[in-house]
């Protein structure tokens, strides 16, 4: 197949180097800015409990203008920027450059896949995608580790797809045979169970306090999705308490081979207008079932 990956960042370098891994022909599509970071090759960090497995990857393209993507005929496109470049002009217009492409969208957030949707001639092209990875830009501030993208996968955490069967088989099929795990789920908010609406408050919360676990509001914003979606919530809540997080917070080092805490930072400081958009959105969607968001709305108002 050939595949299509818009953004070259921690997550389009892991999905294109598997897919690659399973035999496909992969394309980045960046700005012409960042085209020169990718002329070389990409230094990759397979992080493992007993080992780490580099290589530098240099069997892709790379693209930088939508006609370009035009000109070319392409089987799946996957979009691996942040969820605030999809309200880029950009974005839309190499989608739409794509044509009848299966089109993968990964972003999270409660609208994220309706507004690609939209985009969409026909809206089974669109699949959904849950990332389950953990990848980032190496090494992490004040901390020791190679250069390059460091990123750990787990068998007991694979990325959740949906959409038509015969948009999601073939991009299950290439993610496990090249390595990743994968599986389909019928309903992407069931199975997914709310895991951005839990993610993003707490994530507000840590930046607020200095980057150290603190206050929740996630319960709220579990609520305003579960009321809207369907999503399930009732395991997710028993993660809201003291005792689950002070758990974290010991387990995490013994089952992660990276420093959470310092990768937390990084990563979120680095994708903070993402976080406020987000918690705007479960304001919004909370405001319209009529639930009460006072927790959120002065957590978002506490933040800069």
């Amino acid at each position: 197949m050939n595949i299509l990956i818009v953004g070259a960042g921690a997550v389009g370098q892991v999905y294109g180097r598997h897919l690659a891994q399973a035999g496909h022909s992969v394309t980045f599509f960046v700005k012409p800015a960042h085209r020169a970071s990718l002329e070389h090759g990409l230094p990759l960090h397979r992080l493992g409990w007993w080992r780490l497995r580099s290589e530098t990857w240099r069997g892709y393209e790379i693209l930088d203008r939508t006609d370009d993507v035009a000109a070319r005929h392409w089987d799946q496109v996957w979009l691996c920027v942040a969820a605030t470049a999809l309200a880029s002009p950009l974005t839309r217009e190499v989608v739409g450059a794509a044509g009848a492409a299966t089109v993968v969208c990964l972003q999270p957030g409660p609208d994220s896949a309706g507004q690609v949707r939209s985009w969409l001639g026909d809206p089974a092209q669109l699949v959904q995608g849950l990332i389950t990875f953990i990848s980032y830009q190496s090494p992490l501030p004040g901390q020791p580790g190679p250069r390059g993208m460091a990123y750990f996968l787990s068998a007991l955490a694979p990325g959740l797809f949906c959409g038509d069967t015969a948009r999601v088989e073939p991009v299950l099929q290439a993610l496990r045979q090249g390595g990743m795990s994968a599986r389909r789920v019928m309903d992407y908010d069931q199975a997914a169970g709310g895991s951005d609406s839990l993610l993003i408050p707490l994530i507000a919360a840590l930046e607020l306090n200095g980057w150290r676990l603190a206050e929740m509001a996630g319960s709220e914003a579990l609520a305003a999705l579960a009321a809207e979606r369907g999503a399930r919530i009732g395991a997710q809540k028993l993660l809201l308490t003291a005792p689950a997080l002070r758990a974290l917070l010991v387990l995490a080092p013994r089952v992660l081979p990276l420093a959470l805490g310092p990768y937390l930072e990084f990563h979120f400081s680095k994708v903070g207008q993402q976080t406020r958009e987000m918690l705007d959105s479960y304001i919004a969607v909370g405001e319209r079932q009529g639930l009460p968001v006072g927790r959120l709305q002065e957590l978002r108002s506490r933040l800069p």
